[in-house]
């Protein structure tokens, strides 16, 4: 599954890393350390409702034994071999020093960063960096991995190499990934399309969601916000042709071929809809 506009609070929940308010691409190009002048990050609890990975509660933590996280670009000990980092990852875990060193070995195969593991983590490329932390979240090969956009701001061979490292990294297991762009013919695009599911959250809210070919199939895909007569929108909305999805305020439209938005602000206007807010999330 992946997911895009801005899930960042959501991997925050399951992966315990906090949230940074500067952005997903965070460090995409940057050192190996935080920036001491950037905005303190943010945690992200599960206050209400229920948040479940592979079945098992997220508020609680029951999920982590299920679980390889890959946050995008964490702090890394410049010193520290490639191989070095990755052992560590399992011995954390509970393996034996001498089954770490097997097991990472395997998970630096995997992603394809077999030759470089005795690089120490300063010299890394940042496309080895994103495969390096990938093959630590899988070292003890978790149900589930989950890899908060590991293709942000790449582009050509860089992509392509981490494109890679997540197929091996995938292999065998269920994931949960994270994209900041889904424009065609982007590393991230195509990613999407190669997806089960998509979903597309905004404002807090999923404004769309299903497979990928569907999704993309529509020529352009709108999140609104509807403060007021959000039924008669619906109503009229789909006697234009254009299912209106989601509710009570947060919604998703998808536009035909060939519609713009303006149908959804002539319909907004028969049915005295108030529609406060319209963002284009796909097409």
């Amino acid at each position: 599954m992946l997911l895009a506009g801005d899930p960042r609070a959501l991997f925050a929940a399951l992966t315990g890393v906090p949230v940074s308010s500067s952005g997903s691409a965070r460090a995409s190009a940057g050192p190996l350390r935080d920036d001491d002048d950037a905005p303190p990050p943010g945690e992200a609890y599960v206050v209400g409702g229920t948040l479940a990975l592979v079945g098992r509660s997220v508020a609680d933590g029951a999920h982590v034994a299920a679980m390889g996280a890959a946050p995008l670009d964490p702090p890394l000990p410049a010193r520290w071999t490639v191989e070095a980092y990755v052992a560590w990852g399992a011995r954390l875990a509970g393996v034996s020093r001498w089954s770490a060193g097997d097991l990472a070995v395997a998970a630096l195969a995997r992603v394809g960063l077999a030759a470089a593991r005795k690089k120490t983590l300063g010299t890394l490329t940042v496309p080895e960096r994103r495969a390096l932390v990938l093959a630590q979240a899988v070292v003890t090969g978790p149900e589930v991995l989950v890899a908060e956009a590991p293709l942000a701001g790449l582009a050509g061979a860089a992509a392509g190499f981490v494109l890679a490292a997540i197929a091996g990294a995938t292999q065998g297991r269920r994931a949960l990934l994270s994209a900041t762009r889904l424009d065609a013919g982007t590393p991230e695009g195509v990613l999407a399309r190669g997806a089960s599911h998509l979903v597309v959250i905004a404002g807090g809210e999923i404004a769309v969601e299903g497979p990928p070919d569907e999704l993309f199939a529509a020529a352009k895909v709108l999140s609104l916000t509807v403060r007021s007569n959000a039924g008669a929108l619906r109503a009229e909305l789909l006697a234009r042709g254009i299912d209106l999805r989601g509710g009570p305020v947060r919604f998703s439209a998808a536009l035909p071929e060939g519609v713009t938005s303006r149908e959804i602000l002539l319909a907004a206007t028969v049915a005295r809809a108030a529609v406060v807010e319209m963002l284009p999330v796909l097409g």
